[in-house]
This record gives structure tokens, C-alpha cells and sequence, in this order.
């Protein structure tokens, strides 16, 4: 029984590893058109960032779930200390505001310049 647990134990490890190595950076871009009405497009979160400065249960899953799409972030939210805007993130002085769009927005060019 105890090789079984090891065994367990050793593969809920590698593949959490595994799991944080491969996620990056994730793109949200499924708010896009009103983001575009606002002249900005999507977000890129950069998590491998995120993963040098904070532990896994510092953001998960007080402030976001786990799944792909769980997470319904918009502004609105951010602005109301939720998701990015919770109060020790982005809404704090340990990092920039959110009210710098350009930091995390990619910005689009405007119909009259080329």
C-alpha cells in the first residue's frame, strides 16, 4: 500500500511540475470585441512571472479556479478587488495599477494612423 501512495504521490508532483513549466503565458481574448470597442485588445497574463514571485495557493483558488474558461474575468470585476483587482494584487502598491492599460492590454492600432 505504501508503494501505491509513493507512486501517487510521485505523479501528482511530476505532473504539477509539469503543469507549471508549460503554462507561460495565457491569452484572454474572450471579451474581445468590447475590447476592442475600448481600442485595446486582448490580455496576456504572464503566469510564468507570476509563478517566480508567489506560491500556486497564493491566487488558486481563493482568487482564481483552475479551469480553463472558470474564470470570468472582466474589468468590471477587476475594478471591485476581484481577479487581477483583488486588493494584494493590482489594487495594492505590490504591483502596477490597473488603470495602465498597456501593461496588460495589447494596444490596437487606431483607424487613422498607419
Amino acid at each position: 500500500m505504501t508503494r501505491v501512495l509513493q507512486s501517487i504521490a510521485l505523479f501528482v508532483a511530476l505532473t504539477t511540475q509539469a503543469l507549471a513549466i508549460d503554462t507561460i503565458n495565457i491569452i484572454f481574448d474572450s471579451k474581445v470585441s468590447s475590447m476592442k470597442e475600448a481600442g485595446l485588445g486582448a490580455v496576456t497574463y504572464p503566469h510564468k512571472l507570476h509563478e517566480e514571485l508567489y506560491q500556486c495557493d497564493d491566487c488558486h483558488p481563493r482568487i482564481f479556479i483552475e479551469k480553463k474558461g472558470g474564470n470570468d474575468v472582466n474589468m468590471q470585476k477587476n475594478m471591485t478587488e476581484q481577479y487581477c483587482g483583488f486588493s494584494g494584487c493590482h489594487n495594492s502598491a505590490y504591483a502596477f495599477p490597473l488603470y495602465l492599460c498597456d501593461y496588460c492590454h495589447e494596444v490596437l492600432p487606431t483607424a487613422g494612423k498607419k
